[in-house]
């Protein structure tokens, strides 16, 4: 019965859109454009200010092209703009992009990307960015926004800027960043090597550097020591992340700063992954659990016990005979499953049962967000419930909170799906 409701759910997956919540499910309409961003602070001169770098990364295939004679091109437009926190414009760039291919094929290149950065000197206070991308062919737009606190990040004459992924260091007259930011901090390559940008400032002298590759519970893994020289004006250094050979998991990469008595350090985390699996997944072993809406007992016990290497081929076995689009590296049903897996972690958790295991966990895994939900939490005579409305397959969950502990149990079949 498992497998006809995921089955079903495979005609559904676009067409069953999150307007009831846009607040707490966050969720990017069809046809607008998608991008990476990552936000990195630097030291300046300057004790009172830093430096906010952000990263984005497009990939190709999210370009919108359009043919010129021989060519193909995209067009898009970035928007950067940051605010205090009172809301007051503070300061912004725009940037109009242009990215030209001479395949089709390259088009549709999930390896291909186009990279910019975006650098602005601020006071050292708490910051608000929205950054926006706007195809230019569709004028449809993307929108992200974060919160960037400078206030503690400088402390003291030794200061270590936030850690930035490298996948290449690029060669000194190519001209731009003069490295390729991974920007998703996520290493596909097992047998490749891997880099770390920082930034130190200090005392003029030496200073010794400590990297080292941690399991996200803390156990150290690999140590790579190093010195560099520091002195009041910044400077820019590349580590190797000495990552080879590391298990598909999620990791923490720690550098520490030393001079004399005073040490900085910064975390970065990561994960080891490989091509095509989704970004969505940050560990093998619990993604392989999260299918149990999908799989049996007996198939997921199997699959658990397989060693590491057949694990990792069953589980992306599986979803490659279910790719609607094979012949791409992206797998738009796994990046779905698991975003939807995600979300019920993150909304549905209680004290006793992650998210996704919950009834209602359950039901937004497999059905997807619905389009309105009916709450009555105080009702005289009457145990808190929702009812759950589906109109475009004229379906209602009912759940009932029991408890009064927030575990809502589902009261509606799913028999008839």
């Amino acid at each position: 019965m498992k497998r006809r409701v995921f089955l079903y759910m495979l005609t559904l997956l676009v067409g069953v859109a999150p307007v009831w919540a846009q607040d707490q499910f966050q969720h990017r309409e069809p046809g607008t454009p998608f991008y990476n961003v990552e936000v990195s602070r630097f030291p300046t001169r300057h004790p009172d200010s830093s430096r906010v770098v952000i990263y984005l990364k497009v990939l190709y295939d999210d370009l919108q092209f359009v043919k010129y004679d021989t060519m193909y091109q995209a067009k898009y437009e970035v928007s950067v703009v940051a605010f205090d926190v009172d809301d007051i414009q503070v300061d912004s760039d725009i940037d109009r992009r242009t990215v030209q291919v001479k395949t089709f094929e390259a088009t549709n290149s999930r390896d291909l990307n186009d990279y910019a950065r975006y650098a602005f000197t601020l006071d050292n206070a708490q910051y608000k960015f929205t950054v926006g991308l706007m195809d230019l062919d569709t004028r449809k737009t993307t929108y992200r926004k974060f919160t960037v606190d400078l206030k503690k990040f400088i402390q003291g004459n030794l200061q270590l800027s936030d850690l930035v992924i490298v996948d290449n260091i690029l060669h000194p007259d190519s001209g731009g960043l003069g490295y390729n930011p991974n920007v998703i901090d996520k290493l596909t390559d097992r047998s490749k090597n891997y880099y770390i940008y920082y930034m130190a400032r200090g005392n003029t002298g030496t200073a010794a550097v400590e990297g080292a590759v941690l399991t996200t519970e803390g156990k150290e893994l690999r140590t790579h020591r190093d010195t560099v020289a520091v002195d009041s004006t910044p400077r820019g250094y590349f580590i190797s992340m000495d990552t080879k050979g590391l298990n598909y998991s999620k990791y923490v990469y720690r550098m520490k700063l030393t001079q004399g008595d005073t040490i900085v350090e910064r975390r970065k985390e990561f994960q080891v992954g490989w091509a095509g699996l989704s970004n969505q997944v940050t560990n093998l072993d619990n993604a392989i659990e999260e299918m149990v809406y999908v799989l049996s007992n007996k198939e997921i016990n199997r699959m658990k016990k397989a060693d590491p290497e057949e694990k990792r081929k069953m589980f992306t076995d599986y979803w490659k005979q279910r790719d609607p689009s094979p012949g791409t590296e992206e797998n738009e049903l796994m990046d779905e499953y698991y975003r939807r897996v995600n979300l019920a972690t993150e909304q549905f958790s209680t004290s006793i049962r992650e998210g996704w295991r919950t009834d209602r966990g359950m039901v937004y895994v497999l059905f997807g967000a619905p389009n309105d939900i009916d709450r009555h939490p105080f009702e005289l005579g009457s145990k808190p419930y929702q009812i759950w409305y589906y109109f475009d397959l004229n379906r209602q969950f009912v759940f009932v909170d029991e408890t009064g502990f927030d575990d809502y149990r589902l009261v509606t079949p799913l028999h008839e799906y």
